[in-house]
């Protein structure tokens, strides 16, 4: 029976593709699962780390490139290469191969430590974002909260901790402000049943109650709704640059900054600003950009991953990726002169991971060196290997 690890790693991979496994893969499966406790462990453990369970876009990566760039970061060849052909595959879009790449035999070690030298720590590692945010209501008293708030079933938290209901009697909308700061995260569930998921460094606007004719919340950052149908009464996400209007559908919003992305899951929504207006299906982003509004089709994995609690880099630049750590790990980042910002980086771990292992991850897939200093992160080229 072939247990080798390169056999192994290749069945795996098929099981988070979704594939089918023949009846020799699966009994090799589980005579590997079951020749020794760590085998188990680490098996288990991938389950447990939630890695992605729908691969099926594995298929369209750019593999001969991934390939070579293993093979430029290992310096010479092995005599296993049809293991590292598919290492070289899962690395960029899988915490699956992080997990197997961390577990290799001693005598695979050499790209270990070729990104881990890539990697100086100075200080203390830094965690990822935790569940919390706070709230600052319409009379301007802040509420600290730790944990999902759910309005519409009127929750302890909102009747009691925040007592709106004290400020019910004033007759126009009252609006309070969901302030989620980096290193957090949020979901709440508004008093039409709306769902929204609230990215790190992110503000959502909402008001204690809906009017009888519409439903408008405001958003600073990035959020992920599902809104509650309500033919009479149409949803509007605000934002500086543009206007989102649905009626029942599930979509993100990325408005950290001039830019502005919708992206449709499920339904339909209309994208609005002042000069025009654009309706999107499912599969396609609404993009704000220079004055611009232009529909394009989009790559739902990719935009709904921090939803999913992953970063997914698919030729991501630099600075791109730079601002999703900073958010998520509340960190400084600083890119030397020398740091490429037209290369294209690509790479997939889950967002619970300390800041070192993302670090250890983009620097196997890159030629950058990732410096870690009182909560300051220096990202510079590295120099070439001396032989």
């Amino acid at each position: 029976m072939d247990t080798n690890p390169y056999h192994i790693a290749d069945i795996i991979a098929k099981r988070f593709r979704n594939e089918p496994l023949d009846s020799h893969e699966q009994q090799a499966l589980d005579t590997w699962i079951q020749a020794h406790p760590k085998n188990r462990t680490l098996f288990d453990e991938l389950m447990v780390k939630g890695v992605s369970t729908k691969l099926d876009w594995l298929d369209d990566l750019d593999e001969e490139s991934a390939w070579q760039n293993v093979q430029k970061k290992q310096g010479k060849k092995r005599s296993h290469q049809f293991m590292w052909r598919v290492a070289a595959t899962i690395a960029l879009v899988s915490s699956l191969c992080l997990a197997l790449w961390h577990y290799k035999t001693n005598d695979t070690t050499d790209e270990r430590q070729i990104a881990t030298s890539q990697l100086n720590l100075n200080t203390n590692d830094v965690g990822p974002a935790l569940l919390g945010a706070k709230i600052i209501l319409a009379n301007g008293k802040e509420v600290k909260v730790d944990d999902t708030l759910n309005i519409a079933s009127g929750s302890s938290i909102i009747a009691k901790e925040l007592d709106f209901s004290s400020e019910s009697a004033i007759p126009e909308l009252i609006f309070h402000t969901l302030v989620v700061p980096a290193a957090n995260f949020f979901k709440i569930t508004l008093t039409d049943g709306t769902t929204v998921w609230v990215n790190a460094a992110s503000e959502l606007r909402f008001p204690e109650d809906f009017g009888a004719h519409e439903r408008r919340v405001y958003l600073k950052g990035e959020a992920y709704f599902e809104v509650e149908k309500d033919a009479e009464r149409p949803f509007f996400v605000e934002t500086e640059e543009v206007n989102i209007r649905v009626l029942g559908t599930h979509f993100n919003v990325s408005a950290y900054g001039k830019n502005v992305k919708t992206s449709l899951a499920e339904g339909s929504v209309e994208v609005i600003n002042d000069t025009r207006s654009v309706i999107i299906a499912p599969g396609q982003s609404a993009e704000w950009s220079n004055g611009d509004l232009k529909v394009r089709k989009t790559e739902l994995q990719r935009d709904l991953a921090w939803k999913n609690n992953i970063f997914y880099f698919r030729n991501d630049h630099i600075v791109s990726i730079a601002n999703q750590l900073k958010r998520w790990y509340n960190i400084d980042v600083s890119l030397s002169q020398d740091v490429p910002l037209d290369n294209t980086y690509s790479g997939e771990i889950g967002r619970n991971v300390n800041l070192s292992e993302v670090l250890t991850m983009l620097a196997f897939v890159s030629d950058l060196k990732f410096t870690l200093n009182s909560n300051k992160l220096l990202i510079t080229k590295q120099k070439p290997m001396m032989r």
